[in-house]
């Protein structure tokens, strides 16, 4: 039996050709189980990760230093809490809170706490390290 010249068929065509009889659709579904049931077997791993923040602060003028300590831990509780409950994966957060005289910006604390340290403990003066020379380079 001869053969005739063969006629090109562009991939999209020889898809449908096969789709459509029924080998080509029984290829087509175990192909499909097969990644089901390769994904269900293999799900994908979700990784924590440390989220590191830098918040700054502006010094208001005659504005007492330990006044000034105090709004920067609220902000800064207010950031870890807002870490936290926003996305699941952070297992550590780190801020670092800087003081802003007229432009200029100096290191106040910095806070690094784990999820479990925070649920146990949610107080930013537990955590933080305070950077001594910072009211002075402030002019607090």
């Amino acid at each position: 039996m001869k053969l005739g010249p063969a006629i090109p068929i562009s991939p999209p065509e020889l898809f449908w050709r096969l789709l459509s009889s029924g080998f080509g659709l029984a290829i087509a579904l175990c192909s499909i189980g097969a990644f089901s049931v390769i994904d269900l077997a293999h799900p994908q791993a979700a990784h924590a990760y440390t989220s590191r923040s830098t918040l700054l602060v502006p010094r208001n003028p005659g504005e007492r230093y330990d006044t000034f300590l105090r709004q920067s831990e609220a902000i800064a509780q207010a950031q870890i809490q807002l870490s936290f409950i926003t996305d699941p994966l952070i297992s550590e957060v780190i801020v670092t809170v800087a003081g802003d005289n007229q432009g200029i910006a100096i290191p106040t604390m910095e806070i690094q706490v784990t999820r479990a340290e925070w649920q146990e403990r949610p107080d930013p003066r537990y955590w933080a390290r305070y950077y001594s020379n910072a009211s002075v380079l402030l002019d607090l």
